[in-house]
């Protein structure tokens, strides 16, 4: 298949991200051979940790094949990319690709299994299934990133929460049930709308000439830039099917009213994913009710399948509707912000890791903050500013990915010596557990904007970006600064000062296995706010292509 200049194959012809798909797949076959020879669940345990390897060492091949300084066509070059024809009466292709938004999502994604392996070390119920159902959600996820065509973006978007259903369902804590449902329900209803709206953008586009499910083509077509095949921007189709089956003689001619429907469908799809309120209730029940490797993944990874996809999806195909939604995605963005920080603050007292759910909320208000200053109308901003805030969105989705694993691996750590998840039942264990609470502690700072740190230069990058295009939310965004330090900062000493709980006093510090597998998280926040460059740099040339359609008003 000939590919535009923007799709470049693998240099070498290996189809690197084939294999990384599939690679956790062949994981669980390791696991299901281990129950049908029947071994002992800890070579099951054993064998799937040390497997999750080969998932990350394929990612890493990826990231030395990629050039981040690629760009053809107006836009950051798609790299080792596969498309070949799968179902050719509706234009399905088999189309895998990553660019700047996606191989920073690939590499945390197989930097975070290991972890949520190594957490569930411990686990001696249906040990297997529990293992073999973690290599799905990773490759479910890593299909969802690396997935170029809607068919198959879908399909990951959608299975992914099959795992994660039973994750919490089988393994999960006393609400178990009640939080599952409720985080199956949310995922799916938001999805019915993007699901119907992309079976409309299909008879739209297929109007035109040009059937496709192709996630680039549609992208460039919202962008205005060309495609070879169809003439006109993706405003155009659209409303040229509108207006063939009528409903623009009901509804209005208003080409806007129509991508504003379709940016409402896929913004409230992603929204929920990434818990922006008042989307987010089902964030902390599922957070706090999962098991540690399940809390793990939803928090590190699955959260940020919500951002990619309107990174991917919502900003290029209606940049007209995104702009003038702006200021609505801000005020939602600002509320969420708060919101998390406040309770975060009100579970001082109560379940560690609802508190830690709390401070995802307001994390990811960062995020959808910079997404939409990114959007938002012109207001003298410049073109670098609208670029810094998406890079220091890339950053922040992994900053926070990082933090938040080892902070709910600390907190499992803790809940296994001790057998409670409520800060109020300890105090004072620095005396008995220094590593731990120094280890912890460092973990926590990364979540406190600590200058020297990830979390710092994922947030920096994001206000610096936003005051151009939103002043006044992000202005009041550091309300939540304040209030989650505040929160995190009573959490420790919850934990680790004052006097000790004498039920504690025989408590054992961090254990060498547990160090060594949070020295890879810590080390790599330090390096990434010491020097962000590679990670931002990854991102920088498809992030200051996307955001050039903004720089003029649009709707």
């Amino acid at each position: 298949m000939d590919l535009p200049a923007y799709l470049i194959p693998s240099p070498d012809g290996v189809p690197w991200l084939t294999l990384l798909v599939l690679s956790p797949l062949a994981g669980i076959l390791l696991v299901g051979l281990a129950a049908a020879l029947r071994l002992d669940d800890r070579v099951a345990r054993l064998g799937a940790t040390a497997w999750t390897g080969v998932p990350l060492a394929i990612a890493l091949v990826v990231w030395s094949r990629f050039d981040p300084t690629a760009s053809a066509g107006g836009q950051g070059a798609v790299q080792l990319v596969e498309k070949i024809p799968w179902i050719q009466a509706v234009r399905v292709d088999y189309f895998l690709g990553v660019d700047g938004l996606s191989l920073p999502l690939v590499l945390l994604t197989t930097a975070i299994a290991p972890v949520a392996m190594l957490a569930s070390w411990r686990l001696t119920d249906r040990v297997k299934a529990h293992y073999a159902l973690l290599l799905l959600l990773q490759a479910a996820m890593l299909g969802f990133f690396v997935a170029l065509d809607f068919f198959f973006f879908f399909i990951f978007w959608e299975f992914s929460l099959v795992p994660a259903y039973f994750l919490i369902q089988l393994w999960g804590r006393e609400n178990r049930r009640y939080a599952a449902f409720k985080f199956f329900v949310y995922t799916m209803a938001g999805s019915i709308g993007m699901l119907l709206l992309f079976q409309v953008i299909y008879l739209s586009v297929r109007q035109a000439g040009f059937p496709t499910f192709d996630l680039i083509a549609l992208g460039r077509l919202g962008l205005g830039l060309p495609v070879e095949g169809v003439t006109g921007t993706f405003r155009d189709i659209l409303f040229a099917y509108m207006e063939r089956l009528g409903v623009a003689n009901v509804l209005g001619r208003y080409p806007l009213l129509y991508t504003s429907i379709a940016f409402w469908a896929i913004f409230i799809a992603f929204a929920i994913k990434l818990a922006v309120w008042p989307f987010h209730t089902w964030l902390p029940d599922a957070y706090a009710e999962a098991p540690v490797a399940g809390s793990i993944l939803l928090s590190a990874v699955m959260s940020k399948m919500g951002a990619y996809g309107m990174l991917r999806i919502m900003l290029p195909f209606v940049p007209d509707a995104s702009q003038y939604f702006a200021p609505v995605m801000g005020a939602l963005a600002l509320v969420g912000i708060v919101a998390g920080a406040f309770g975060a603050l009100a579970n001082v007292g109560g379940d560690i890791k609802r508190l830690i759910a709390y401070t995802s909320i307001n994390h990811m208000g960062y995020v959808m903050l910079g997404i939409a200053a990114a959007a938002a109308l012109p207001g003298g901003a410049a073109q670098d500013s609208r670029a810094i805030a998406l890079n220091g969105v890339m950053v922040q989705l992994v900053a926070h990915g990082l933090s938040t694993a080892a902070l709910f691996y600390l907190a499992g750590a803790l809940h296994a010596r001790t057998d409670t998840w409520s800060l109020n039942d300890f105090g004072g264990l620095r005396v008995i557990a220094p590593t731990f609470a120094g280890v912890m502690g460092t973990a926590m700072v990364t979540n406190l904007y600590l200058r020297g740190l990830a979390g710092f230069v994922g947030e920096f990058f994001i206000f610096r970006g936003a005051w151009a295009t939103l002043p006044l939310f992000t202005a009041l965004a550091t309300i939540g600064l304040i209030v989650t330090a505040l929160a995190l900062l009573l959490m420790f000493q919850r934990l680790f000062l004052g006097p000790l709980n004498e039920r504690w006093k025989a408590m054992a510090d961090l254990r060498p296995a547990e160090f060594w597998t949070m020295l890879p998280l810590l080390a790599l926040l330090l390096l990434i706010g010491v020097y962000p460059g590679p990670l931002m740099n990854l991102a920088n040339t498809t992030a200051t292509q996307l955001v050039a359609v903004f720089q003029r008003a649009l709707s």
